[in-house]
């Protein structure tokens, strides 16, 4: 048996005691841990930076918080270093050597001098190719996959891009948790995307009940949400120093 498969084993088993737990509290409708939910990316536009004390990105599903008495707040997701950089990459044509998260990542390698692999320049290139390889794929299939249909072994929608709510059913991308993949859904334009539950304040269990339906069971979509994507861009726009703008269709490689 694989590491990864021993981690998602030991993660179904400590769910067990989660899930009964927050349903004795909250009811059933309360959140499970790596539920699989159902959002537009076009309304993820801010994301959640700081956590609970005690709990890190990989505790987090699943969790019923009170948002305000933590002191937990959304911040806007264009402020974040490897959004503007998929941007300049993928909208803009910029090389992925220019871009900031880029050069960041490569003078840590240089301070660190670590043989750490996921730290060296060979990684960080790969890395990025990867990323190239996962935007043209899923801009030929104009859907995400599931966990489970990419893993048929999966626990749930454990590994998928990971979405907590807040008390007034906003939703926030959990830094470190898929932000170059809501990046890439934004710029395609795609309706609805799979991903797993993250915190959940404790006033926004209702909002689940949407977010559970797939999107064939829809029946409105909400089209006064702000497009984060197209914000950022009118601030490009007007700004003194704008950056390239080859077609999106020539950008992706």
């Amino acid at each position: 048996m694989a590491i990864h498969d021993i981690k998602q084993l030991v993660l179904a088993l400590r769910s067990v005691h989660r899930d009964r737990e927050n349903q004795v509290v909250f009811g059933p409708t309360a959140p499970k841990t790596a539920e699989l939910i159902w959002v537009e990316p076009k309304k993820i536009n801010h994301y959640l930076g700081d956590l609970p004390e005690g709990l890190n990105i990989r505790r987090t599903s699943g969790r019923i918080v009170d948002f305000e008495r933590r002191g937990l707040h959304l911040s806007p997701l264009e402020d974040l270093i490897q959004v503007k950089s998929s941007l300049m990459h993928w909208r803009d044509g910029l090389p992925w050597e220019k871009t900031p998260d880029f050069i960041h990542r490569m003078t840590r390698v240089k301070l660190l001098r670590a043989g750490i692999r996921r730290n060296t320049e060979s990684a960080i290139v790969r890395r990025y190719r990867t990323l190239d390889e996962i935007y043209s794929r899923i801009g030929q299939d104009r859907a995400f996959k599931t966990q489970k249909q990419l893993k048929r072994w999966n626990f749930r929608e454990f590994g998928g891009v990971q979405i907590c709510i807040d008390g007034s059913g906003r939703l926030g991308i959990m830094r470190g948790s898929g932000l170059h993949r809501i990046t890439i859904a934004k710029l395609l334009d795609l309706p609805y995307i799979p991903a797993m539950v993250g915190l959940v304040d404790v006033g926004a269990i209702s909002y689940l009940e949407l977010l559970r339906q797939p999107p064939e069971q829809r029946t409105k979509t909400d089209r006064s949400v702000p497009n984060m994507i197209g914000d950022y861009r009118l601030a490009e726009e007007a700004s003194s120093t704008p950056l390239l703008r080859p077609s999106l269709q020539g950008s992706a490689r």
